[in-house]
């Protein structure tokens, strides 16, 4: 039996799939879904970078350099970005299905595939707080989907708002369909499941918060 990748089937009918994936000996699709969702991320910070999201810590060289200096900084801040998000996804693909593979016995082809749904779920998440950033300039923290714009009324250490802002309505969905693959294609415990993904997002999350954090406070 073989399984043949379909993010949307996936992601609508996870407990399907899951069955599915479990039984199946050979897997498709998975190079050409990564190919695709590294597409995707690579052209959506194309245009963040276009448009100049996330780059208002360019403001303060405006006075400091040429304006033939500026914008060379502002292209090769751009190409960063797009490089930076690139990578970002291709190791939100490979890098939590290779600690899944670590503590678990499942093939780690079948993590990569839960991996596959989870950066799709993210890349939704990409597509939709794109234009608010543009329209409303909304940084990473005060994403309405999350916690940082809460946080923000409680606090004024950045710090906090953007880790809080990495907990959104989407990684919940996210973990929610890792916790539902991962319960039916390994025999370990509900239990220790769990604390696998929570530790992984935990991780994911302070990372991203103090690379935000840096990045806009110390880089410029």
């Amino acid at each position: 039996m073989y399984y043949q990748v379909h993010i949307w089937k996936g992601l609508r009918t996870p407990y399907i799939s899951a069955h599915q994936i479990n039984k199946a000996e050979k897997l498709t699709g998975i190079w050409k879904w990564t190919t695709w969702l590294l597409v995707i991320s690579l052209i959506l910070s194309g245009i963040a970078a276009y448009f100049g999201i996330g780059n208002d810590a360019l403001s303060k060289l405006i006075y400091d350099t040429t304006s033939s200096e500026f914008q060379t900084i502002k292209g090769l801040f751009a190409i960063g970005q797009v490089i930076q998000s690139t990578l970002a996804t291709a190791i939100l693909i490979f890098l939590p299905a290779l600690i899944f593979w670590v503590f678990t016995d499942i093939e780690y082809g079948k993590l990569v595939v839960v991996q596959l749904f989870v950066t799709a779920i993210f890349m939704i998440e990409k597509m939709i707080t794109l234009p608010m950033q543009f329209y409303f300039g909304l940084d990473s923290a005060s994403s309405p989907f999350a916690l940082g714009v809460l946080t923000q009324y409680i606090t004024d250490y950045q710090l906090i708002a953007h880790f809080f802002g990495e907990i959104s309505l989407f990684s919940i969905w996210a973990m929610i369909i890792q916790y539902k693959y991962l319960r039916v294609i390994t025999e370990k415990s509900p239990k220790l499941i769990l604390l696998i993904i929570i530790s992984i997002h935990l991780l994911i999350w302070i990372f991203t918060a103090v690379f935000s954090y840096i990045k806009f406070e110390v880089l410029f």
